[in-house]
């Protein structure tokens, strides 16, 4: 697949409740290796947009492609959940991940692969763990038993173990002090340029966007207010409301908290 060509486009996405306009109109896509950020205030639509595409509300579109599968969907989203080759994190880890089940058994349940072995499924497991920088001791640990950045790494593996094409990210830094922030944005971002994986991230943290973000889609009550890269948008947002949220986080100073991670 050519490097410029989108692994997810979306085109005329709208999604209602009702007679209530939830999105109108959202077109984005993104490509291999690249990250497209989602922002907006509370109840902008963006963590609908997610489960919209993912097939978990019912939705209209002019047009939904994914590549990898040859995914060429017209007209209406189904509402079978999930496309292939895409993996979700969501904002509380611990709500993911089973309590009852180790770790090590979440993210070996996300390989979907009948024609390995338990040996090589473990072996998979522990250079994933390896991969988020957890050792293998925790393999047999329960969710409650780390911390919840440990947590969220768990599920960060658990997501890229089986090579997805394309991840979405629902919040999932948020739930976290500062310090974790930093070291797990840095580590999302080491392990896209690694394995090449495109990210599609709902965020409300300017700062992370600013540092990781190649794409940026900004939603207000539903529409969109903007959608440029990241650069242009920083440099010359196309709206005022995109205009007044850089000016908001460059007046509490979160615009570049994300600059000294270690």
């Amino acid at each position: 697949m050519p490097l410029n060509e989108p692994v997810f486009q979306l085109e005329g996405l709208t999604v209602r409740a009702g007679n209530k306009m939830l999105l109108h109109d959202v077109s984005c896509d993104i490509q291999q290796g690249k990250m497209l950020c989602i922002l907006g205030e509370s109840g902008a639509g963006k963590s609908t947009l997610l489960k919209a595409v993912q097939g978990f509300l019912p939705a209209t579109c002019r047009r939904l492609v994914f590549t990898p599968s040859g995914t060429n969907i017209i007209g209406v989203v189904p509402m079978r959940p999930g496309l292939p080759q895409t993996r979700w994190v969501m904002q509380d880890p611990l709500a993911a991940l089973n309590p009852r089940q180790s770790l090590g058994a979440s993210i070996q349940e996300s390989l979907h692969r009948g024609d390995i072995t338990d040996h090589e499924g473990k072996s998979a497991v522990f250079a994933a763990l390896e991969e988020v920088e957890l050792g293998a001791e925790f393999y047999n640990r329960l969710p409650g038993q780390v911390s919840l950045g440990q947590a969220q790494r768990a599920c960060l593996a658990r997501a890229l173990i089986a090579r997805p094409k394309l991840i979405f990210f629902d919040e999932p830094l948020s739930a976290l002090d500062a310090l974790v922030q930093k070291k797990i944005a840095r580590q999302m971002d080491v392990l896209r340029r690694k394995t090449q994986t495109a990210y599609v991230v709902v965020t409300h943290d300017l700062g992370f966007a600013a540092a990781y973000a190649d794409k940026i889609l900004v939603l207000r009550q539903g529409l969109v207010e903007a959608y440029q890269s990241c650069a242009d948008f920083f440099a010359a947002p196309v709206s005022p409301y995109a205009e007044n949220l850089i000016h908001a986080a460059r007046s509490l100073g979160t615009l570049n908290h994300m600059d000294d991670v270690a």
